[in-house]
């Protein structure tokens, strides 16, 4: 009775001080209106900047009104920084916290020719950072990272290491959701190393979560709970609620995937129960709507029922925006549930098409598995199996074992850059202990110096050897994750056609049998997919035609898919390379050609492959758009430098031209004995 007692006396006097707090903050509300009527001019703006910081992000409080009248008020004053530093805010506002990109994107672009009249480089830089995270809600990643570059020149001339790092945070969030983990990865671990050193808590918590999110993407998971653990703990000290909200979400997310659905249950509990902040409104749809499908699909309907309930009473808050997606979710759970099978194929549908747009492949591969279940308890067996057929094309992609590997290595990387900067640390503390003795002993001081000498010297040595072997270690990850995908793509490719490949021939035989010609004509269709993918995954001609006959029968195949004009001139070089050489030469001229096909827009492309004495000299050249500054573009795009790695596989050397409107030509020099 007495821990009763004392319970209600803390919730009473909590309650009683947030209800002092509410009454405090209206009156300041009051207040500063109050004297925005009574003022003009420069007085005016620094009341209005006022009101706008005390209702900052707060719907309720029509903060998007109030920012916008002093964004226009300052503009009218010329006072350029206050106006883009709200402007900044909202664009922030609208992207970020609403989950409306597009307007964000709107404001970004109309205040765009406003900017360089600007002189604060951190005000710019903020700026180009908030209309970088607008495009890349709108999935234009190319632009985004244009104006994540500018933000970081920006931050570098004000020497703001926080924006440096946040910059660096979100260009990794971006690179994650496009599935680059390898760039992703570097560029989180910086913001963690930038806000560790500037003791910015709440950012080092949202850097521990994204690098978290990042290892689960990549099965990482003991790795990820890791740093989840450590952001909770951080988050609990600081009193970050928001934060241990979304860590514990997260959680659940992993514990989705590897089918923990009692720990799954158990975070988003979690989570519900720590959404206490001002951004209680904005995640709670986020927790009710996954706690509600997790129990729909743990056959807790009844439990589900309650929080769907509170779902379908608030349509506005749970089915727009940002969170429709979720919303079709539970929809379509609820109604699997409930054995309202068509309903849930109809909802199954919708979610499935709203996952294709934002590109989730995971959400993808897992709405294609709802569907062909829904279709075979239907006993649609033709859907159940185009859309199974799907699923395991989405699972079996190589693209996670390429990711896997190359983050091992980097998370390798990044320890031993974390140990040689203690060896840093503990070399200044001996440089400083030398210095503070050099008046009492001026022998042990040239000795010191003497000492420092050699050991930098031989740190000198050893970075070097270091910086070697991480090279030589990259290139061997490189090829390995290359040979990894081709015994993946050949393992698929083979598991296509004994399986699912003679399982629909018999289908189709049995069609053929009881003459029911349309099911045999789709199963024919269905089966002809199969061993096109099949195909595509494995050139099974190499063995049986050579290498020569089958690049002929490639580029034949291509030409008469396009209306491109082919030239072509091979010499023989069977019998030149060995089988992994020769795989490697064919995936190099098909990946090649087949991005020329796509990117280059040309009326023209020229393939050339000659014999010398000593090299075999492949030259794929085209008329088409082209691009400038190669070395940039070499960098950034994942497709060339898959190319460059096969063609050092070979020991051979890749040069690649080209310019703006002048075509692209790539040409590749191997030798052979």
């Amino acid at each position: 009775m007495i821990i009763k007692q004392s319970f209600f006396l803390i919730i009473l006097f909590l309650g009683l001080s947030i209800n002092a707090q509410r009454n405090d903050f209206e009156k300041n509300i009051t207040e500063l209106e109050l004297k925005i009527k009574q003022s003009v001019n420069a007085e005016h703006l620094k009341w209005l900047d006022s009101l706008t910081t005390l209702v900052e992000f707060d719907e309720a409080l029509k903060y998007d009104s109030i920012a916008r009248k002093t964004i226009t008020y300052a503009l009218k004053l010329d006072s350029l920084n206050i106006a883009i530093t709200n402007t900044s805010k909202l664009i922030h506002y609208h992207s970020n916290i609403m989950g409306d990109s597009e307007e964000g994107l709107r404001i970004f672009k109309d205040f765009l020719s406003t900017i360089e009249a600007v002189t604060s480089n951190a005000i710019k830089g903020r700026f180009y950072l908030y209309g970088a995270d607008s495009y890349a809600g709108q999935v234009d990643f190319d632009m985004a990272f244009k104006y994540y570059d500018l933000a970081k020149d920006c931050a570098l001339k004000a020497s703001n290491q926080s924006l440096l790092g946040t910059i660096a945070l979100k260009t990794g969030g971006v690179l994650m959701e496009m599935g680059e983990a390898v760039d992703a990865s570097k560029h989180i671990q910086e913001a963690i190393r930038i806000f560790a050193i500037e003791k910015d808590t709440l950012n080092l918590i949202n850097a521990k979560n994204d690098i978290s999110i990042l290892y689960s993407q990549n099965a990482f998971y003991k790795e990820a709970e890791k740093e989840r653990n450590e952001a909770i703990a951080l988050s609990n000290t600081f009193k970050q609620e928001t934060a241990v909200s979304l860590l514990y979400y997260n959680a659940a997310a992993d514990y989705r995937l590897i089918d923990d659905q009692k720990k799954r249950i158990s975070n988003l509990r979690l989570a519900l129960r720590h959404n206490n902040s001002e951004f209680r409104r904005f995640y709670e749809p986020f927790f009710l709507c996954d706690l509600t499908i997790a129990l729909a699909e743990n056959d807790s309907i009844e439990k589900a029922e309650q929080y769907f309930d509170k779902i379908k009473s608030d349509p506005d808050t749970y089915s727009e925006g940002i969170q429709k997606e979720m919303y079709i979710e539970v929809l379509k759970q609820m109604a699997l549930g409930k054995n309202q099978f068509k309903e849930a194929i109809d909802y199954g549908k919708q979610h499935l098409a709203l996952k294709r747009v934002h590109k989730g492949y995971v959400e993808i591969m897992n709405a294609e598995k709802f569907l062909s279940d829904i279709y075979k308890k239907t006993n649609d067996n033709r859907n159940s199996e185009k859309h199974l057929i799907n699923y395991y094309k989405i699972k079996d992609s190589i693209s996670k074992v390429q990711n896997v590997k190359s983050l091992t290595y980097y998370q390798t990387l990044y320890e031993t850059e974390k140990r040689d900067l203690k060896i840093k640390a503990q070399e200044s503390d001996i440089a400083l202990l030398d210095e503070k003795n050099k008046v009492k002993n001026q022998w042990l001081l040239f000795g010191g110096l003497g000492l420092l000498a050699v050991f930098g010297i031989v740190l000198l040595w050893r970075s070097r050897n270091a910086a070697r072997k991480r090279e030589q270690l990259q290139e061997q990850f490189s090829q390995d994750l290359l040979t990894a995908q081709e015994e993946e793509r050949t393992r698929v490719s083979k598991d296509l056609h004994d399986s699912v490949g003679q399982q629909l021939t018999l289908i189709k035989k049995k069609a053929q049998n009881l003459k029911q010609e349309e099911l045999s004509t789709m199963t024919n269709n269905a089966l002809e997919e199969v061993r096109s993918i099949s195909r595509g995954l494995f050139p099974a001609a190499l063995k049986q035609l050579g290498l020569t006959e089958s690049i002929q029968q490639l580029l034949n195949d291509l030409d008469e898919e396009t209306d491109m004009f082919f030239s072509v001139e091979i010499d023989d070089i069977d019998n030149e390379f060995n089988e992994t050489e020769t795989l490697n030469l064919y995936r190099f001229i098909q990946e090649t050609v087949t991005n020329a096909l796509k990117h280059a827009k040309a009326k023209t492309l020229t393939v050339n492959i000659i014999k010398h004495n000593n090299t075999v000299e492949v030259l794929i050249k085209d008329n088409g758009v082209g691009f400038d500054n190669v070395a940039s573009v070499k960098q950034h795009s994942l497709g060339l430098k898959t190319i460059a790695e096969r063609i050092r596989m070979l020991k051979g050397t890749l040069s690649i031209k080209s310019k703006k409107e002048k075509g692209t030509q790539v040409l590749a020099q191997i030798p052979i004995v």
